[in-house]
């Protein structure tokens, strides 16, 4: 919880925290996701793309938002196919997604 207060703060003191859940259980999901997303805030692509995909190993079908979030960063790394993969899978675990439209024409442009 004190990670993802810090998170949302801005503060990189989060760090530490995700880190120490990881420390004490590998297979702590939300750690990964929230150093995912506080190096996607921080623009750092590769450690936010390594942490988000630790999150989809552990539990691939939990959070259909990583995979947009993860396709965000990968588009801005010139990574398009696997972008292209990380949104249809978006969709696939959140078919009825308000963006729907939205991505799908992101897929189409991608």
């Amino acid at each position: 919880m004190l990670g993802s207060i810090l998170n949302e703060q801005n503060s990189n003191d989060c760090i530490q925290y995700y880190e120490k859940c990881i420390a004490l259980s590998r297979r702590f999901y939300l750690a990964y996701v929230g150093l995912g997303n506080y190096y996607l805030k921080s623009n750092q692509f590769d450690k936010s793309e390594f942490y988000y995909s630790k999150a989809i190993e552990i539990n691939p079908k939990r959070s259909a938002k990583i995979y947009k979030n993860r396709a965000y960063l990968r588009e801005k790394q010139n990574k398009n196919s696997d972008a292209k993969e990380d949104l249809r899978t978006y969709l696939k675990y959140s078919p009825k997604a308000s963006d729907r439209g939205i991505i799908e024409q992101a897929i189409r442009e991608l």
